[in-house]
């Protein structure tokens, strides 16, 4: 029997079934896969220290400014919102007890839970939601979650600081409230378990100030202890937790700047992690070890070159639509990946509402133009693997054609990379994404809104952006796909984009580790105050 098939039980995801982050990583760190889960007929066991690799150290843990998968996986841990997203991607429940959504979809009343306190065991009220969404509208940049609060009556003036109150938020009691749109709003409830509208504690934020990002206080079943920058960060089970104690005693979230996939391997294999992404050679390296479960899941990701189209070398969408037609992507993703994603042409993920099909021989890209002038072209990557540099290789050979010469600039350190991608200086950048909720604004307005803070490509495209705004307001979900569709269309006509290919969810997990279950948004979007870890197999 295969490594891959010992100790596990397939896992039928229904992840396809739904009517589909916000985050991003390198496709190297997402690789090899087998279609398995875990179960345990055993008796959950409380205690221990779990310990997860993060590939890079995050700017900051204040769920406002987060705006990286690492920084992510954390914030999950340690705040909650007012709802949440089960496995599945259904809304459930979380700091709100109930809710109802009345007048045609633009007045929401919702009722917090009595025993939801945050970790300073401070408890949580409407003074403090409503302080959290006054801070998300003025966070600069701006979180994903804005275009969605936005909505909310007088957010535009409150924002825009022509005013100082939010009349759209109505506090009835210090757990009940309500808040009125200007008109209705589809995604609103959903985006309310975004990570960044976590609720946060007025008086700890009012205290710490710009420290909070280091030292979060939250509601959610860990609560922070303590950061060692580009180290270690630390969460303890929070036993005052609504939901119930988490099983585990501690996280240890290990940072390894830049990747550093080796290192973690090394780990891994010396039982000091107690799971990690499958990448590179990792299948073959733990051919010998024994129990370890393997799990894949679609994801609702796209790995794609970003391209600033105000760069002078790029303003010309002719020749942008080119460097991505002669781009082979399934012999870039069988060279260099192994096979193991799945080549695309367009934003929308399978399984996502919206999502559509292109004829690769025909639309949505013209045929090449010939570039008559010799043209280099820097391409920023945040990862400096050996699968990295045989990608840009290839990229190399399929635009050679255009008479175009790559140079590659690889910046490791995230907050530096993340800088860079910001500045003018840029002109095409590596990049992936991740839903961060199961709607296709997800995509086309986090990252090509005129005012979106991860259009770092630059597009300012009035159609799109009055699209984007009529979408959301319309009920019928044909009509609502429809207008998805014809938003992907003008964005891929216009070329900011190159999209190469989807990602998947590949983790392996020692044979102690137990109650294993992903988020389907991804392993940075999944809670895990469920885990527990088996003594008896523990080494």
């Amino acid at each position: 029997m295969s490594p891959l098939k010992q100790s596990c039980i397939c896992f039928v995801s229904l992840f396809f079934l739904l009517p589909l982050l916000q985050g991003c990583s390198n496709p190297e760190e997402i690789e090899d896969r087998d279609l398995q889960a875990v179960s345990s007929q055993k008796s959950p066991v409380n205690g221990g220290t779990y310990r997860v690799p993060l590939r890079n150290t995050p700017i900051t843990l204040d769920p406002a400014h987060v705006q990286d998968t690492f920084g992510e996986f954390v914030v999950h841990q340690v705040f909650d919102g007012l709802v949440r997203f089960d496995p599945y991607l259904s809304i459930l429940p979380a700091l709100a007890e109930t809710w109802e959504v009345k007048e045609k979809g633009t007045r929401y009343t919702f009722k917090l839970r009595q025993d939801a306190v945050f970790h300073n065991q401070e408890p949580v009220t409407a003074d403090d939601v409503y302080f959290s969404f006054q801070r998300l509208l003025r966070a600069e940049p701006p979180s994903a979650v804005l275009q969605h609060l936005l909505t909310i009556k007088g957010a535009v003036d409150y924002r825009n600081k022509t005013r100082d109150t939010l009349p759209g938020f109505q506090i009835e009691s210090k757990k009940n409230f309500s808040i009125h749109l200007i008109k209705p709003h589809t995604p609103f409830l959903t985006a309310l378990g975004m990570y960044q509208a976590s609720i946060v504690p007025e008086k700890a934020v009012m205290r710490l100030g710009n420290a909070f990002g280091k030292n979060p206080v939250g509601s959610g079943p860990f609560q922070f202890v303590s950061w060692e920058d580009k180290r270690v960060i630390q969460l303890n089970r929070f036993n005052a937790y609504y939901g119930g104690p988490a099983r585990l005693d501690n996280i240890l979230f290990r940072i390894y700047p830049g990747g550093q996939n080796q290192a973690v391997l090394n780990d891994f294999k010396k039982n000091r992690l107690d799971e990690m992404t499958v990448f590179g050679n990792a299948q073959e390296a733990l051919a010998g070890f024994k129990g370890l479960q393997w799990i894949y899941k679609p994801s609702m990701s796209l790995f794609f070159y970003g391209i600033n189209i105000r760069h002078p070398h790029l303003k010309d969408p002719g020749l942008r639509n080119a460097l991505s037609a002669v781009i082979d992507r399934q012999t870039l993703v069988n060279t260099v990946y192994g096979g193991k994603y799945q080549a695309t042409q367009t934003i929308l993920p399978p399984g996502m509402d919206g999502h559509q099909r292109f004829d690769p021989v025909k639309a949505p890209y013209p045929a090449p133009p010939l570039q008559r002038q010799p043209l280099e072209i820097e391409i920023v990557s945040g990862g400096k693997s050996p699968r990295v540099k045989r990608e840009l290789e290839l990229i190399q050979r399929f635009w050679a054609p255009l008479n175009i010469t790559i140079q590659p600039k690889y910046i490791t350190d995230w907050k530096q990379f993340t800088s860079y991608i910001r500045s003018d200086a840029v002109q095409i950048y590596r990049y992936g994404w991740h839903a961060d909720l199961p709607e296709p604004v997800s995509f086309l307005s986090s990252l090509f809104s005129s005012d979106a803070a991860h259009n770092h490509m630059n597009l300012n495209d009035e159609t799109i952006d009055a699209l984007l705004s009529d979408a959301r307001g319309i009920l019928d979900p044909i009509e609502r796909t429809e207008i998805y569709r014809k938003i992907e269309t003008r964005i891929l006509a216009a070329a900011p984009i190159i999209p190469l290919f989807n990602m998947d969810t590949n983790r392996v997990y020692q044979p102690h580790v137990q109650s294993i279950n992903i988020n389907a948004i991804g392993p940075h979007a999944t809670k895990l105050n469920q885990i527990w870890l088996d003594p008896d197999l523990q080494k």
